[in-house]
């Protein structure tokens, strides 16, 4: 373990700035994880909002339900337990990668549930854009700053796990919110040149998730596999919400397969060294520091035992 990596793990005391962080982390979570939770299941306000205005790139609501499920959870587990550590990366992150862009992204989200119960659809894409930008900004900085070669072993898996991963989530699922919402105000119904231009858009996600999942163009070279497997994840659902609808329905299967193929083949071909290199020229910044020219998957790596022996 090098010096620096002894100074990354020291115990330090939270400072007040992180003390304040997280007491507006945790209110902001519980608040937007109760308020999203009466949208989808208690005062039925989604299933209105499917039913009155139907429009083809609706995903099913059960993939709907399930995304968030798992995104509450990871992100309750950031606010009550990860963001308490006292270990000095890790409040370095929170306090100085992540910030106050958490709980922006928690009222920017609460501020859209709202108006979609309120069947305000204007204002509630104007949030859409708003969590989407907040949760980039904070997507590119957590794997620009910290991607897992750099990270102590130690740390990795948590911040990956519970910083990482529910940014990442929150981004690309906010992608389809914009797309989804954006039909509601603009191309409600069932016309067929709406099908085609959910085509078009359902493309344009997958082509995004793929540039995300194999050349980390948006962040620095640094891959996502994280941000692609969502985009995979809302086109199956829209894929099964519009299986009345086959050319849309088959369009949006085929390419959520490919973009699983493509994360598994950029895992597999990467995982198990940890760095892979770029074949480009590269910068003079990245002659001058040849750690941004790594390139990582962000997905748990494999390990190939011979490689170790």
């Amino acid at each position: 373990m090098s010096q620096s990596d002894n100074l990354e793990l020291t115990i330090h005391s939270p400072s007040i700035t992180l003390k304040t962080l997280r007491t507006f982390n945790l209110i902001s979570i519980l608040l937007v994880s109760y308020l999203n939770t009466d949208f989808l299941i208690f005062s039925h306000s989604s299933n209105d909002i499917y039913d009155d205005y139907p429009t083809y790139f609706t995903p099913s609501l059960t993939s709907v339900g399930i995304f968030w499920v798992i995104l509450h959870i990871l992100q309750i587990v950031f606010a009550v337990f990860v963001q308490f550590s006292n270990v000095h990366i890790v409040q370095n992150v929170v306090e100085n990668t992540v910030s106050w862009w958490f709980t922006l992204s928690n009222l920017f989200l609460f501020g859209q549930l709202c108006f979609l119960m309120r069947k305000s659809f204007i204002p509630a894409e104007l949030f859409v854009l708003l969590t989407l930008i907040s949760t980039l900004i904070v997507h590119h900085r957590l794997a620009v700053n910290y991607p897992p070669n750099q990270l102590p072993e130690s740390v990795a898996s948590k911040i990956i796990s519970f910083v990482h991963t529910p940014f990442a989530m929150l981004s690309a699922f906010s992608l389809l919110n914009l797309f989804h919402n954006g039909f509601i105000i603009f191309a409600q119904g069932y016309e067929k040149r709406y099908g085609i231009i959910a085509v078009v858009l359902a493309c344009i996600m997958a082509m995004i998730g793929v540039a995300w999942s194999i050349t980390g163009a948006f962040m620095r070279g640094k891959r996502d596999g994280v941000f692609g497997a969502t985009i995979a994840w809302a086109l199956l659902g829209i894929a099964a919400h519009q299986r009345e609808t086959k050319y849309l329905s088959i369009t949006c299967l085929i390419l959520a397969i490919l973009q699983f193929l493509v994360i598994f083949v950029v895992w597999y071909k990467y995982g198990g060294s940890f760095t892979a290199f770029n074949g480009s020229r590269p910068s003079r910044r990245r002659v001058s520091y040849p750690q941004n020219d790594l390139r990582e998957p962000l997905l748990p790596p494999h390990h190939d035992s011979s490689s170790l022996a």
